[in-house]
């Protein structure tokens, strides 16, 4: 992925500016990725276990981040996957294909959960869902780009992918359910190993999801 670049960590006083323009800039590009997850999906066979494990390397290549497929016989199988998008705060809405001329200066990231079901019966006769379960603020993403080192738009996407991990992490360990009754605070969880940086979850206001809204070191309130 070509990358907005900067020499270096991006300096506090100029993080904002650069973060907004990579986010910008993987916004565009994630804008066209679903297409070609679904595209991947309706041009693959489905009805073995065999099919429908190749059905699934394909949606991966095609831009999924993270599947799991459970397979089954006779075209019966569960595939989930989870793919990310620019997030425009303002409208609550995704950042499309159609949208590209109204990228908002400061996008979030949001990670999408999604779930194709299929009972058989027919080629891709299934039942497909998802939606938002991750937002990552701009602010958040800019203090991760000053700590991780991003200097592209494909490094911030990486680092990102960091809070993703540990939020699902989590959410197996507690619960989906048990997560989202975070405290007006938010939960606290450790993003590295050594627990040295702390991402702060919230519950969304208005969407069954959780809100990265920022990240600190311990004892400190910044980066």
């Amino acid at each position: 992925m070509h990358g907005i670049q900067s020499i270096g960590p991006p300096p506090e006083r100029h993080a904002d500016r650069v973060v907004g323009a990579m986010l910008r800039q993987l916004a565009q590009t994630r804008a066209h990725l679903l297409p070609a997850i679904y595209r991947a999906f309706d041009t693959s066979s489905d009805g073995t276990p065999r099919a429908q494990r190749k059905m699934e390397a394909r949606i991966k290549q095609a831009g999924a981040l993270v599947t799991k497929l459970y397979p089954g016989k006779r075209g019966r199988y569960v595939l989930k996957f989870v793919d990310c998008t620019g997030w425009d705060q303002v409208r609550d809405a995704e950042i499309t294909i159609d949208d590209l001329d109204t990228i908002p200066e400061k996008p979030w990231i949001a990670y999408h959960l999604n779930t194709i079901t299929s009972v058989g019966g027919g080629r891709h006769e299934c039942k497909a869902n998802g939606g938002p379960f991750l937002f990552v603020t701009h602010h958040a993403l800019s203090r991760l780009a000053q700590r991780e080192n991003a200097r592209t738009a494909g490094d911030l996407l990486i680092a990102a992918e960091s809070i993703m991990a540990v939020t699902a992490a989590v959410a197996k360990e507690r619960g989906w359910d048990n997560l989202l009754a975070a405290p007006e605070r938010g939960w606290r969880v450790p993003v590295t190993k050594d627990g040295d940086l702390v991402v702060v979850l919230k519950r969304h206001e208005k969407r069954k999801a959780l809100v990265a809204a920022t990240l600190f070191k311990p004892g400190s309130l910044t980066i």
